[in-house]
């Protein structure tokens, strides 16, 4: 049986080990949403800023400089560090530490891109291969188009 003084005792220790965990993730963020160009370093810290379980890779593809692939990229990346996460295969990835709670700077976030084709553009102005698709790009946009 549970009791009202067991209860408070897991809600500390939550809150200690969330405090912990904190501490163990914020280097590791750090150097995953850094670079040496700028422009770049935002669009990291946007997307994961805007990983929170209700925006699709889509949304913010649109506000970004990168693709729903590239992003797709971060996801697989990131969730094998254990900073994002997701229910099941067709329910959006969230992250686990906001920015805010690891102490790192949220980015202004940019309206969504009304130009389409805009938010397909690499970093340096590029298109994104969209006509070459892989097998697994097309399962990784099967995946992703279960919850856009």
């Amino acid at each position: 049986m549970v009791t009202e003084d067991t209860n408070e005792i897991l809600r500390d220790i939550r809150q200690w080990v969330k405090i912990i965990g904190i501490q163990q993730a914020k280097p590791a963020l750090v150097e995953v949403l850094s670079s040496d160009d700028e422009q770049k370093e935002r669009d990291f810290r946007v997307t994961y800023h805007l990983t929170d379980g209700d925006h699709t890779t889509r949304d913010i593809a649109e506000r970004i400089s990168y693709s729903v692939y590239w992003i797709s990229s971060r996801y697989d990346e990131w969730s094998n560090m254990g900073v994002i996460e997701r229910d099941g295969s067709n329910s959006p990835y969230e992250h686990v530490i906001s920015l805010e709670e690891a102490g790192i700077e949220v980015p202004e976030i940019p309206e969504p891109d009304d130009d389409p084709d805009n938010a397909h553009e690499s970093s340096d102005g590029e298109e994104a291969e969209k006509s070459e698709s892989t097998e697994e790009d097309t399962a990784d946009s099967a995946e992703l188009g279960d919850y856009e």
